[in-house]
């Protein structure tokens, strides 16, 4: 049995299809109940718990095998913070993982996880990467590039802005660069990671061919919609402004001062770990696009 935490989220989602697709036997450590019908309705297992929640951790890793563990956020809100989500949710699940003999964890970190990362996404990610590391559990952590396609809040989020906005918003210079990577090709790597032993105790870099800047992402996105505006910069110093003010007033604003930290850093790494461990020659960021994205700009 594998567990998948996270299994509702854009990349669970995706891995949890393919792999009932393949036939292995899935496991779903769900916290609404409302999503749960989805997963029942491919033959996954759900049990109902959080990362937070002790007791359903060790109720959902009993008899498991390997867990993928992909429970993450991209910003705070209230109470759901970096740290007691990447960090201290990663230490519980490890330990009920401990508990119940366990043999193969796999850690989603992020692409800029390193101690002394600005933001605190980064930091944390590394943080959980560390309790993975000396778990004494086999594992893999894989640290991917922006992933894209259906149903990711990234072209989601920026999609619509294009759609509603008279200019290409880009914030800051635009020049900082990323390598984004699509979903299949990353669910690819995870499936071949936990379906055998060929990366254990292993921490792997992927991305897609495209070392693109943010400013060349936002244009492929507008194209790919039919979208012709000019562009406009956005200074780093009003959208931190703009950041600090809908922190005051919105749970949950669409733009935080720690995701305008890692718009500003490359996130880019060399193809070698997804050619040589994973044996895939990943899609380009443009033909992925149209896989989803046209039809999502009809769609509205």
């Amino acid at each position: 049995m594998i567990l998948v935490t996270g299994g509702t989220g854009f990349v669970g989602s995706h891995l949890i299809r393919r792999m009932r697709q393949e036939g292995l036997p899935v496991r779903a450590l769900v916290r609404y109940s409302d999503k749960a019908r989805a997963l029942k309705d491919l033959g996954v297992d759900v049990v109902k718990g959080d990362v937070s929640d002790t007791a359903s951790l060790e109720k959902a890793t009993t008899g498991v095998e390997r867990i993928i563990h992909l429970v993450g956020i991209i910003q705070e809100a209230p109470g759901a913070t970096f740290q007691g989500v990447h960090v201290d949710g990663t230490r519980n699940l490890l330990e009920a993982a401990g508990k119940s003999n366990v043999r193969h964890f796999f850690y989603q970190s992020a692409l800029g996880a390193r101690p002394n990362a600005k933001s605190g996404y980064h930091k944390t990610k590394w943080a959980a990467e560390e309790l993975v590391r000396a778990s004494g559990i086999s594992y893999t952590i894989l640290r991917p590039s922006l992933i894209y396609g259906a149903g990711d809040q990234f072209t989601i989020r920026l999609s619509q802005m294009i759609r509603f906005s008279p200019f290409l918003p880009v914030i800051g210079s635009g020049r900082s660069k990323i390598q984004p990577i699509f979903i299949d090709d990353v669910v690819t790597c995870i499936v071949k990671a936990v379906t055998s032993d060929c990366c254990l105790n292993e921490l792997y870099e992927i991305g897609g061919p495209d070392q693109l800047t943010y400013e060349e992402v936002t244009v492929a996105i507008a194209d790919a919609m039919g979208v012709k505006r000019p562009i406009l910069h956005l200074p780093l110093f009003f959208m931190k402004s703009v950041a600090t003010a809908l922190k005051a007033v919105l749970p949950k604003p669409p733009v935080t001062a720690d995701q305008l930290i890692m718009l500003q850093e490359d996130t880019i790494c060399s193809m070698r770990d997804i050619r040589d461990a994973f044996g895939i020659e990943p899609m380009g960021f443009v033909e992925g696009l149209k896989r989803f994205i046209q039809k999502a700009s009809i769609d509205g």
